[in-house]
């Protein structure tokens, strides 16, 4: 039997290794029971997304296809005397360039290539065919069915001849399309051809072959025992790999469905291309699913160009392209239109396919390793197991292709490894893909819980800020509005109250501690004075909460200004003597800076239902009482209709003020000042007298009050100074020398346009500037103090000069007078008339000049009414004294001849 015949050759080891290695030829069900028990293994595996349960169905894979690989090895090297020989280093072979070489050309030619390596022949991808030659002995073993295979399912074209060399002539021809439409020749997904029985002894087998993929040949002497075993083995192991396969194509398409993320779809693809790409190259497609041999030359390279199509899809999704660089991102959207450009250009020129698609699958597998890597340096955590997948996969594919390129020599493991790789991808991928379900319901826990921690914020944000909007920023006590909610509470009688009052309490003095002290003292004394009248009132049983939730018995409606709510009725307290106790308790003195200041409130009550049946009605009305408590001495005044004729009069007085300004109707007075040195005629303060057509004479300081509450004090401080201009104008050319002083309240000094207005007037009527003293109480600092220093710093430099009025009725401080730019203090007419009475204002007097002397600022003093006041006020020092002792305020054309009278 050939040159490998050997003694071992006798019946009874002949006969052992039958009875041995004699398998029964399993069925085709049987197979398929085993692929479904594989099925439902990795399925359940899957379901349970644990990384053991995983992790042992890999190992547990992998062993079974090595095992596999080892028992066919085994088979192959140890056992093949008797079922199995390779025949592979006693061929000969011959290249046919041309494709046109016959059986007869071949038997006279003598350019036959002996294979001394013995391995198998690859020649990888040619556009050739080859024809082989060997000799066989088949006279020992005529009972034996020989199979003569080429176990390589890709090849194309092969065609047998057998031939008797001591004949000459041909005993039996055959090819790969016969062989396969033969009911009768045993089904298996390798190429084989049953030798007929009549063949015996010596014979010389002819082989052509010719393939559009690899070109290569294995050539293998089988029994049909062996066969069979083979046959089972092979379906074995490529049960198990579709069985793997399909249960993680299941897997994955059911988190498709369910979760409608395209990743998992663009897996499910790639599934699904792997499996068309792995039925064409184990030979299964063409004998079990399409039935045609000629269409794997199609599918082959589509399988493989939509495989990396796919798998370059997933990987962009996968890894989160922005992970992967602009660049990195572009090159595999070119490869994946490339690949797209191969699976087109294989359905028009299906021959040379493969090897293009060979060629670009092998740069895609090259870029998706690349891109797993650089995810990983980005820190795609989930990216470690992208690249052990695609490393499994590379390096399988890598050496099939290599095998199949004919570079490497064919084995178990070449022509395996594109198997094994791929199921090995296949598996760590669903295993990534698991754990990005892990981290996704992780992120989402996370995402929920920051969510709610950011639903409970905003709830927090809405109730402070609901609390920002119901209290007063400074002491955190109500403020108007949930005064306004309380006392709809009390008018429909959800507290059980028939009658309450509303008392509204006002203490300017806060408002006076703001601008000469700084807001913020006056700020902390509200607060004060707040907390301790709140805590007073939370022991007396006629007071009504504000806010029950925190024990609240004041609402703030503004800075400065109180609210509190007390019982009506039988068996409590009058109202007016219930309020006067409360005010009682701030007659003290209190400690302001270091100085002693004592606060005085004004107080209006409403009482419903007497006084009103809404809650906005009781809060005018009770506001409407307290601001009548500045027209008279009283300091509690309850609510009548008297008030409302009190307020329509302020309303039309403001209405006739408009135009009483723009008729000119205002009058100017002026009161004299006079130098305590010489007793000579110095200046004089501008006074303002309104005798209305509609109201008669109209007191300044009511006037004053409305100009102010209706924002007209610019337009009348502007009419004031237009008009003594003019007049300045005209005592200057009468060769008149004196100052005039002007009145200016907050509002002018707020006023971005009052300086250029000031300059414009002194320029059209030519007066010096340095004749006009511009007067400002302390209260006119206001809030915006800042804003007040710029503007009076800015109307200093035009020459004029800055007296500060009213001096010792508010709280200034050295601070405030050194930052002011002050030019004269004017003393109070409180101070002065109560010199010769009261110590202590004398000694207030008489500091105030060796404090204005010592900062080198002029002294005025007001309401100078006798004799007595006016030594007194000159022997301290003082510069300048007015008053009704020296001289009554007087209109402009009795001052001209009382002028003119002292002059002769």
């Amino acid at each position: 039997m050939c040159s490998f015949q050997s003694s071992i050759y006798n019946d009874y080891l002949a006969l052992e290794v039958w009875t041995r290695f004699q398998i029964r030829q399993k069925t085709e069900c049987e197979i398929l029971n085993g692929f479904k028990l594989m099925v439902r293994t990795l399925w359940r595996s899957c379901r349970q997304l644990t990384t053991t349960g995983i992790g042992l169905f890999v190992i547990s894979s992998l062993f079974a296809m090595c095992s596999t690989s080892q028992a066919m090895e085994h088979i192959q090297t140890e056992k093949a005397a008797y079922d199995f020989y390779n025949l592979n280093a006693f061929v000969s072979y011959q290249v046919d360039t041309s494709r046109t070489l016959a059986l007869d050309d071949v038997l006279t030619s003598d350019a036959w290539v002996r294979n001394t390596a013995g391995h198998v022949l690859n020649f990888g991808f040619v556009d050739f065919a080859v024809w082989l030659k060997l000799r066989v002995n088949l006279a020992q073993y005529s009972d034996q069915r020989w199979h003569l295979v080429i176990p390589y399912p890709l090849l194309q074209k092969v065609a047998i001849h057998a031939y008797d060399p001591s004949a000459g002539r041909v005993l039996w021809s055959s090819d790969l399309q016969t062989v396969r439409r033969d009911p009768h020749t045993f089904r298996s997904h390798n190429i084989n051809f049953p030798i007929p029985d009549y063949i015996n002894g010596e014979v010389d087998f002819y082989i052509r072959v010719e393939s559009t993929t690899s070109l290569q040949i294995p050539v293998e002497l089988w029994t049909v025992e062996y066969l069979v075993s083979r046959q089972n083995m092979e379906a074995l192991l490529w049960g198990v790999y579709f069985g793997v396969i399909v249960a993680l194509l299941l897997y994955n398409s059911f988190l498709f469905i369910s979760m409608a993320d395209v990743t998992y779809g663009y897996y499910v693809m790639t599934l699904l291309s792997i499996v068309g790409l792995m039925l064409s190259i184990s030979g299964l497609g063409a004998r079990y699913v399409w039935l045609n041999a000629d269409l794997t030359r199609y599918v082959l390279p589509l399988s493989a160009c939509f495989t990396l199509f796919w798998l370059l899809c997933f990987s962009l999704c996968f890894l989160r392209s922005e992970s992967l660089g602009t660049v990195l991102q572009l090159v595999m959207r070119i490869m994946c239109v490339v690949n797209l450009l191969v699976a087109v250009y294989v359905l028009y020129v299906p021959d040379n396919g493969a090897f293009l698609a060979g060629c670009v699958g092998a740069l895609s597998m090259l870029l998706v390793l690349i891109a797993g890597i650089s995810a990983l340096i980005s820190g795609i955590e989930i990216a470690r197991y992208f690249v052990f997948a695609t490393a499994a996969l590379v390096f399988g594919s890598s050496l099939y292709l290599a095998n199949i390129f004919g570079y490497i020599e064919p084995s178990q493991l070449t022509n395996h490894a594109f198997q094994a790789g791929s199921m090995l991808e296949a598996l760590l991928f669903s295993f990534a893909l698991a754990h990005r379900i892990k981290e996704e319901r992780r992120h989402k826990l996370i995402a929920m819980e920051k969510m709610k921690a950011a639903q409970h914020a905003i709830v927090q944000v809405q109730d402070q800020a609901l609390q920002q909007a119901l209290h007063d920023p400074i002491t955190h006590y109500p403020n108007d509005s949930l005064l306004l909610n309380r006392l709809g509470e009390l008018i429909d009688h959800r507290s059980g109250y028939d009658s309450f009052a509303l008392a509204m309490l006002y203490f300017p003095q806060f408002k006076e501690i703001s601008s000469s002290m700084g807001r913020r003292l006056a700020e902390d004394l509200f607060a004060r004075v707040s907390a301790r009248l709140n805590q007073e009132l939370s022991t007396d049983i006629q007071t009504i909460t504000v806010e029950k939730s925190a024990r609240f018995y004041i609402a703030v409606t503004e800075f400065g200004s109180l609210a509190l709510l007390a019982k009506m009725g039988e068996g409590y307290r009058s109202i007016h003597e219930f309020i006067d106790r409360v005010m009682q308790l701030h007659e003290t003195a209190i400690d302001v800076g270091g100085t002693s200041a004592r606060l005085k409130a004004k107080c209006g009550i409403a009482i419903y239902p007497k006084h009103g049946d809404r809650a906005d009605l009781l809060v005018q009305h009770a506001s409407a009482a307290r601001d009548y408590c500045f027209r008279g001495s009283d300091n509690i005044t309850i609510y009548s209709s008297d008030i409302d004729a009190f307020g329509r009069r302020r309303l039309a007085i403001a209405g006739e003020l408009v135009e009483a300004i723009r008729v000119r109707e205002l009058d100017l007075y002026l009161q004299p000042q006079f130098d305590c040195r010489t007793n000579r005629l110095c200046g004089a303060e501008v006074l303002l007298r309104w005798n209305s057509e509609s109201f008669g004479v109209v007191s300044p300081v009511e006037f004053i009050e409305v100009a102010e509450e209706a924002g007209l004090m610019p337009e009348l401080s502007r009419y004031v100074i237009e008009e003594a201009f003019n007049l300045l104008h005209g005592f200057n050319e009468s060769g008149q020398i004196l100052t005039l002083s002007i009145n200016l309240s907050i509002q002018n000094l707020m006023e971005a346009k009052l300086i250029s207005f000031v300059t414009s007037m002194a320029e059209l009527h030519m007066v010096n500037l340095s004749d006009v003293v511009f007067e400002v109480t302390e209260t006119s600092s206001s809030d915006n103090f800042e804003t007040v220093i710029e503007n009076l710093n800015q109307l200093a430099s035009t020459g004029c000069s800055i007296a500060l009025d009213d001096y010792g009725t508010g709280y200034s401080s050295l601070a405030y007078l050194s930052r002011l730019p002050i030019h004269e203090l004017k003393i109070d007419r409180s101070f002065i008339s109560q010199m010769g009475r009261n110590d202590s204002d004398y000694r207030i007097v008489e500091n105030t000049v060796k404090l204005a002397r010592a900062l080198q600022i002029q002294t005025v003093a007001e309401g100078v009414e006798d004799q007595e006041a006016l030594t007194a006020v000159t022997r301290m020092g003082c510069d300048r004294v007015q008053g009704f002792y020296l001289a009554k305020p007087m209109p402009v054309s009795q001052f001209r001849d009382w002028v003119l009278r002292r002059a002769s």
